[in-house]
């Protein structure tokens, strides 16, 4: 990650010549609180796009993959996407 920054268009970091996009949710750890709703995303300027869903103290539940052009048949015309949209991926964790 040497000469990156955090913020930059399209993705979040690379890896072996490929482009990776993150997107998290957790639930906010009131009595009864899950996901419902996860985040889409608004581009498609990466190759895999990884998904992770966290407990109310950030340890890792579970994680799922996403190629691009998948991802993108998969959900392109899809409003609101939920956390059994993405578990139609690769799961990681």
């Amino acid at each position: 990650m040497q000469g990156m920054t955090s913020v930059q268009k399209g993705y979040d970091f690379k890896f072996n010549g490929h482009r990776y996009q993150v997107k998290a949710n957790r639930p906010s750890g009131k009595p009864g609180s899950f996901v419902t709703m996860v985040p889409k995303a608004t581009n498609y300027e990466w190759d895999f796009l990884i998904w992770v869903l966290y407990n109310p103290g950030y340890e890792i539940q579970e994680a799922w993959l996403w190629e691009v052009s998948e991802y993108k048949a998969a959900f392109d015309s899809t409003k609101r996407l939920s956390p059994k949209h993405y578990r139609e991926g690769k799961r990681l964790a």
